[in-house]
């Protein structure tokens, strides 16, 4: 939910990522409040979307050095604007670790509770039951801040770091495991090569079609299962796009040291089509956006069914983003470092600024389409966790 990981910063309003006035989005739909989870603040909480609650444990609490591990959990069902806390987890508490869903349980793994501890176990939770079980250590051994995706059948993990603290603010190790929850056994993966591996840059992995894709640094590589290797996809991509200015006009820095942001979203399919020679086919297509802090980040679009590419619409986004897709036709972007939201209509390749909901500025929010609403939650506010969120209701 979402796909680079932030700090709190200090409130931005930017204009649009497209000159537009605003239209019937902002015009028809409103934000609602939702009631606080009723569990301790903590930042960098795991969360998964199971199809009817917002499922989230872990985290950490404190400030500056003093943080502490929490192993809290609490579940949110918007229809009845009500949360449940969780039952206790058989594993201790920790930040930095990730969930999936898998359709029956909620697979929580890895993180850390200090620098010397990074964990290599991990627990599931079934909500229809309430229950509990813990998962096996994974043979890569322990990672925070790593990458993690639901292939329909498998868990994959890769990236991150085993051991505190790399010198780099974003590292991925190459290392990649799969987890089947069937049979509870882990099996080793292809690791994860250049580009996509390595110091210097967030990643975003995404699933089509049950196979998982790492966007970073303007490369996107699949998993070949058949031959166990990640090589680039096929296809020509447009030429780079000259720098865009950043959002208030000024001329992009020259030469930043910035990690690049990286997003990524699985969308579109709806037959509906789309700007640029998108949409022939309703096939779907793996949306992307690259850039640093202060740019507007350049926008592909990849459909995998053809191997072809095609530039979309620059995005006025921060560090702490998060993206997710609804249904056919749009995706929705938390822009980080701010309470914004913005909508991306992939038929017009426009994106619209949505009116600011009732909470505070935060980056690394989790982002949730719930079929017909969408639901912004928690991270990383100016003075510590946000454990409030908003719905957006439209249309």
């Amino acid at each position: 939910m979402g796909s680079s990981s932030g700090s709190p910063a200090r409130e931005t309003r930017s204009a649009p990522t497209r000159p537009a006035t605003p239209v019937a989005a902002a015009e028809q739909g409103a934000w609602r409040r939702i009631a606080e989870a009723p569990i301790p603040p903590a930042g960098g909480m795991a969360t998964a979307w199971t199809g009817r609650q917002l499922v989230v444990w872990g985290g950490g609490s404190g400030g500056g050095g003093n943080w502490q591990p929490s192993a809290a959990g609490a579940a949110y069902d918007p229809a009845a604007d009500r949360w449940e806390v969780l039952p206790a987890a058989p594993v201790p508490g920790r930040i930095g670790a990730s969930a999936v869903w898998t359709g029956r349980e909620v697979l929580f793994w890895g993180g850390q509770a200090g620098p010397d501890t990074i964990f290599a176990d991990g627990a599931a939770y079934d909500p229809a039951t309430k229950r509990w079980r813990t998962l096996p250590a994974a043979p890569i051994g322990g990672r925070t801040q790593y990458e993690a995706v639901w292939t329909g059948r498998e868990m994959i993990v890769w990236g991150g770091f085993g051991r505190c603290c790399p010198i780099d603010s974003v590292i991925h190790d190459p290392a990649a495991a799969a987890f089947d929850p069937a049979t509870n056994r882990w099996r080793r993966v292809a690791d994860v090569p250049s580009p996509w591996s390595g110091d210097d840059g967030y990643a975003a992995t995404v699933v089509d079609e049950g196979r998982p894709l790492i966007w970073r640094r303007g490369h996107l590589g699949a998993d070949d299962p058949a031959s166990n290797t990640w090589s680039e996809v096929s296809g020509v991509r447009p030429p780079p796009a000259a720098p865009a200015p950043g959002p208030s006009g000024a001329p992009p820095p020259s030469g930043s040291t910035t990690d690049p942001v990286a997003l990524a979203a699985v969308g579109g399919g709806g037959g509906n089509g789309s700007a640029g020679g998108g949409g022939a086919g309703g096939a779907p297509e793996v949306f992307t956006w690259i850039g640093n802090t202060g740019q507007r980040l350049e926008g592909l679009a990849y459909r995998p069914s053809t191997s072809t590419w095609r530039r979309t619409a620059p995005l006025d986004a921060q560090t702490g983003s998060a993206i997710v897709a609804a249904g056919a036709d749009r995706l929705f972007v938390a822009a980080g470092q701010s309470a914004r939201v913005l909508e991306y209509r992939i038929g017009e390749d426009r994106w619209e600024e949505l009116p600011l909901p009732p909470i505070p500025t935060r980056s690394a929010a989790a982002l949730v389409w719930t079929g017909t609403e969408l639901l912004v939650w928690g991270g990383a506010g100016d003075e510590g966790p946000e454990m409030d969120g908003a719905i957006w209701h439209c249309c």
